[in-house]
């Protein structure tokens, strides 16, 4: 299996909690976001590939988890990997930390597919982009006292 990909860091800005000082849940979906593309990125798809090539990244899925609130002032990273890779689509999890004390603090786990502009349909990837993906396929396997609050 291979090393998560490291796919965002940052901090709990004051303009993105709440009135008790937590993370607002729009900001934990806003960083999973940015994570996909850097996740993307990995393996060679870009917002302008996908542009050129007529195409965009379709989520298809997508569950949250969470299972710590994250305060105002805390460091934030998302690791990254693909669970599952088949023709026409990928499955991904990030796992987001607090980077201070390396607890798990939420996870977003989301099926995507390549989809034409044009026809809005599903469309397969190449073998290429598969196999490009599948060097980044991970495990979930991680200690209990990390996975549970």
């Amino acid at each position: 299996m291979a090393d998560w990909v490291h796919t965002f860091k940052g901090a709990v800005l004051a303009s993105e909690y709440d009135f008790a000082s937590h993370m607002n849940s729009h900001m934990y979906v806003s960083r999973f976001d940015q994570a996909t593309w850097f996740l993307l990125h990995a393996i060679g798809i870009t917002p302008a590939s996908m542009k050129q090539k007529n195409l965009r990244v379709a989520i298809v899925r997508q569950n949250y988890q969470f299972l710590e609130e994250l305060r105002g002032g805390e460091l934030v990273e998302i690791k990254s990997g693909f669970l599952t890779v088949g023709g026409k689509y990928f499955r991904f999890l990030h796992q987001m930390y607090d980077d201070e004390t390396g607890k798990m603090v939420a996870t977003c786990d989301s099926v995507a597919v390549q989809a034409s502009l044009g026809s809005g349909k599903s469309v397969p990837m190449t073998e290429a982009l598969q196999e490009e993906a599948k060097r980044h396929l991970v495990t979930t396997n991680v200690p209990l006292d990390q996975a549970v609050g």
